[in-house]
C-alpha cells in the first residue's frame, strides 16, 4: 500500500501519478491502434456509427464506471484510517452492489436498445453498425465495472505499480483481439466491443487472484457474503450520486449528439473523430485528478485536512501545464494529426475536425480544474457539488446545441463542450472554496459542501 497521509504531498501525487500515466499511455496507444484499426479496415462510416451511438454508450457505462469510483473513495478512506474490518465490510458491500446495478442496467439497455437508437436520429447509413456496437458493449457491462471494481481496489490502496502491469496486458490483449474478431473474423464493429469485452474479463481475473493474494481480508468464503445493509446503504450513498453525475453529464452528451446527427455523416465522423484525439491527450488530466482523489480520501479518512490543500495545489500546477501544451499542439496542428492517424480522405469531414479543435483546445486549462477539483471533492465524499457541476455540464451540452444548430451550425455543437467545462469549473471552485474556509454560515453553503 501507498500510504498518502505521510510523507511530501508533491512526491507522493507524483510518485502515485507516474505509474498512472504510463497506463494511460499504453491505454491511448491502444484507443489510437483501435481507431487506426477501424478507420483503416472498416472505413469512415464504421468511426462515424460508433460516435453516433458513442454518448448513449457512455451514458450507460458512465454510470456505471461512477458506481465503481464512487465504492473505490469509500474503500480508499478506509485504507487511510487503517482499519482491516471495514475495509473487508466495504469490499463485499461493493460486491454486492455491482452485481445488483449490472444485472439491472444490462437488461434495460437491450430491452429497450431499438428505441434509444431511434430518438438519438442516427443517420440511416450508420444504424445498422450502431445498433450492433450498441448491444454488443451492453452485453459486457459486467466485464467492464469487474475490470473496473478490481483495478479500483488497487488505485485505493495506492498500489499503481501493479495497476500498471494489469492496464498495460489489458491493453495489449485489446490490440490482439482487436485483430482477431475484426480483420481475421471479420465482426465488424462488434468485433471492436467484443475485443474490449474479453480483455477486461480475462485481465480482471488475474486483477482479483492478485489483490487476494496481497490483501487476505479480501478472501471470501461463503459466509462472508452476507450483505449488511447499513454498509451497502453507505455506498449506495456516495456511489450513486457519482453514477447519476456521469450520467447526467451524458444526457447532455446525447442531446448534443441527436443534433449532430442531424446534421450528416461528414459533421459526425468529423466530432468523432475530433473526440477520440481529444480523449486520447487529454487523459492525463482524468489522471492527475484521480491521483488527487485518492489522496484526498486518504487523508480525509485520517483526518488531516491541511494535506489535502497542498496536494491539490500540487496537482493543479501540474495540470494545467500540461492543458496549455497539449491545447496549443491540437489547436494548430490537430487536423493534421487526425489526418495522418486515421487516413480520412474526405476534405469536408478534416473540415469538421479543423473546426472541433478551434473551438475547444483553448479551454483544455480550465478541463483540466474542472478534473482536479472534481476528484478531490469527490475523494472527501462530498458529493453535492460534483453532481450540480454535472447537472450544469449536461445543461450547457444540451441547451446551447438544442437552441443555436439551427442557426450556428457546427459550432454550436463544439462550443458547448467548453461552455460547459466553464460553468461546471465555477460551481467546483465555489464549493473546494467552502470547504477549505469550513464555511457553512448559510443553508446554501451548507448543501454545497454536503
Amino acid at each position: 500500500m501507498e500510504d498518502m497521509t505521510l510523507g511530501s504531498p508533491w512526491k507522493l501525487i507524483v510518485r502515485f501519478t507516474i505509474p498512472l500515466l504510463m497506463g494511460n499511455i499504453f491505454q491511448q496507444l491502444y484507443s489510437l491502434m483501435d481507431t487506426i484499426i477501424i478507420g483503416r479496415s472498416l472505413g469512415m462510416n464504421a468511426l462515424g456509427a460508433i460516435g453516433a451511438v458513442g454518448s448513449l454508450t457512455f451514458f450507460v457505462q458512465g454510470f456505471v464506471l461512477g458506481i465503481a469510483s464512487g465504492l473505490s473513495l469509500i474503500l480508499a478512506q478506509r485504507f487511510g484510517a487503517k482499519n482491516e474490518e471495514r475495509i473487508r465490510s466495504s469490499y463485499i458491500a461493493s460486491l454486492w452492489i455491482s452485481m445488483g446495478m449490472v444485472l439491472l442496467l444490462t437488461i434495460i439497455s437491450i430491452l429497450f436498445s431499438d428505441l434509444l437508437l431511434r430518438m438519438m436520429n442516427i443517420p440511416d447509413e450508420l444504424f445498422h453498425d450502431s445498433k450492433a456496437y450498441f448491444i454488443t458493449a451492453m452485453f459486457g457491462l459486467s466485464a467492464l465495472l469487474f475490470f473496473n471494481l478490481m483495478c479500483n481496489v488497487l488505485r485505493s490502496k495506492g498500489d499503481t505499480k501493479h495497476l500498471l502491469v494489469f492496464t498495460v496486458f489489458s491493453q495489449l490483449l485489446n490490440i490482439v483481439f482487436d485483430f482477431i474478431f475484426i480483420i481475421v473474423l471479420d465482426f465488424g464493429v462488434s468485433g471492436v466491443a467484443f475485443a474490449t469485452i474479453l480483455s477486461q474479463l480475462i485481465v480482471g481475473v488475474f486483477c482479483q487472484n492478485y489483490v487476494i493474494k496481497k490483501v487476505p481480508i479480501f478472501k471470501l468464503g461463503r459466509k462472508d457474503l452476507r450483505a449488511d445493509k447499513r454498509e451497502v446503504r453507505l455506498h449506495l450513498d456516495i456511489s450513486l450520486p457519482m453514477g447519476f453525475q456521469s450520467s447526467i453529464i451524458a444526457v447532455g452528451s446525447i442531446i448534443l449528439q441527436y443534433k449532430l446527427n442531424g446534421l450528416g455523416s461528414a459533421a459526425v465522423e468529423g466530432h468523432a473523430i475530433g473526440g477520440r484525439v481529444e480523449n486520447m491527450l487529454t487523459m492525463p488530466m482524468v489522471t492527475f485528478g484521480v491521483a488527487t482523489a485518492t489522496f484526498a480520501a486518504q487523508n480525509y479518512g485520517a483526518g488531516d485536512l491541511s494535506r489535502i490543500w497542498r496536494g491539490v495545489k500540487a496537482s493543479l500546477i501540474i495540470s494545467l501545464s500540461y492543458g496549455l501544451v497539449v491545447g496549443l499542439l491540437l489547436f494548430f496542428y490537430g487536423s493534421d494529426l487526425a489526418q495522418w492517424l486515421f487516413g480520412a480522405e474526405s476534405g469536408e469531414t478534416i473540415a469538421f475536425v479543423d473546426r472541433y479543435f478551434k473551438w475547444t483546445t483553448l479551454f483544455y486549462m480550465v478541463l483540466s480544474v474542472v478534473f482536479v477539483v472534481r476528484y478531490c471533492l469527490q475523494g472527501m465524499g462530498k458529493a453535492v457539488a460534483p453532481t450540480i457541476g454535472g447537472f450544469m455540464e449536461m445543461g450547457m451540452r444540451s441547451l446551447v446545441p438544442l437552441f443555436f444548430t439551427g442557426i450556428f451550425g457546427f459550432r454550436a455543437i463544439v462550443i458547448s463542450h467548453p461552455l460547459s467545462w466553464m460553468g461546471t469549473a465555477i460551481v467546483l471552485v465555489v464549493a473546494l472554496y467552502l470547504v477549505k474556509k469550513g464555511d457553512r454560515t448559510t443553508k446554501w453553503k451548507r448543501f454545497l459542501t454536503s
